[in-house]
């Protein structure tokens, strides 16, 4: 029974791929205007968990379990989550399931893309040009308005996916931004989202009817307690909780993939 609902994934993958394209495009038309008429963040929020990231992680037979979530404050000053990246499943996983509303970096070039570059911008996602440190450097400057306002982002410090399961260099800018913004880092940890969808592959969860991926909330780092000339022991350290913490969950979903 199992490996027959397993070749069932196959065509659910095709299905996925037209589903996806579908409600990502009636997204980018829906939340512009949504926003524009509403002027609510709240019902943007609403939009992209329930009628984007939500739909996409259900309907990909994920279950996402979450541990953690005590450790996220509801304090009024907004944080920055770092996670892992490893696969674009991350993006919705962490949308649908993290306990806090928030707004994610993403690479400039997305930005050029019709109407969907238009509704980044409009959600309020940070534009990051990876060729231009200084640009990149600047915007997070102007964001920490919105942090003081109770606004949270989240960046991926290895900078782009990573193709296994290890981690890669940690990036300087994002705790760079932390320090300047004097915000808690809330270190993430996402594993399984890579089976969901590797690296270089647009097939969702080929080869399991269903899948298990675990989202892992680490303590928060005070960035307020470091500095610029002691930014690289800060990166030490968030490095030093999300490795041994992601190779642990690699190794558990190995155990017991379901």
């Amino acid at each position: 029974m199992s490996r027959a609902l397993d070749l069932i994934s196959y065509p659910r993958a095709v299905f996925m791929l037209v589903f996806g394209a579908i409600i990502t495009f009636l997204m980018t038309l829906i939340i512009p205007l949504t926003a524009w008429i509403s002027k609510s963040r709240r019902a943007v929020d609403f939009l992209i968990i329930y009628g984007w990231s939500l739909p996409l992680v259900l309907f990909a037979g994920v279950r996402v379990e979450v541990r953690g979530e005590e450790l996220v404050r509801r304090s009024a000053k907004g944080f920055l989550i770092l996670f892992n990246h490893s696969s674009l499943w991350d993006i919705p996983v962490l949308y649908a399931y993290f306990p806090r509303s928030f707004r994610f970096g993403a690479k400039v070039e997305l930005f050029k893309i019709p109407l969907f570059g238009k509704a980044m911008e409009v959600c309020g996602v940070l534009p990051i040009d990876r060729g231009n440190r200084n640009k990149v450097m600047k915007v997070y400057q102007n964001a920490i308005t919105r942090i003081n306002k109770g606004e949270c982002f989240a960046l991926a410090p290895e900078g782009t996916r990573q193709g296994d399961t290890q981690l890669g260099k940690f990036k300087r800018g994002p705790f760079e931004f932390a320090i300047n913004a004097e915000m808690d880092i809330v270190p993430v940890i996402l594993a399984g989202a890579l089976k969901v969808l590797p690296k270089h592959s647009v097939w969702l969860n080929v080869g399991r009817f269903r899948r298990r991926v675990i989202l892992q909330i680490l303590p928060p780092v005070a960035a307020s307690e470091y500095t610029m000339e002691t930014v690289e022991i800060m990166q030490e350290r968030v490095r030093a909780l999300m490795d041994p913490a992601y190779q642990a969950l690699n190794a558990e979903l190995n155990l017991s993939p379901l």
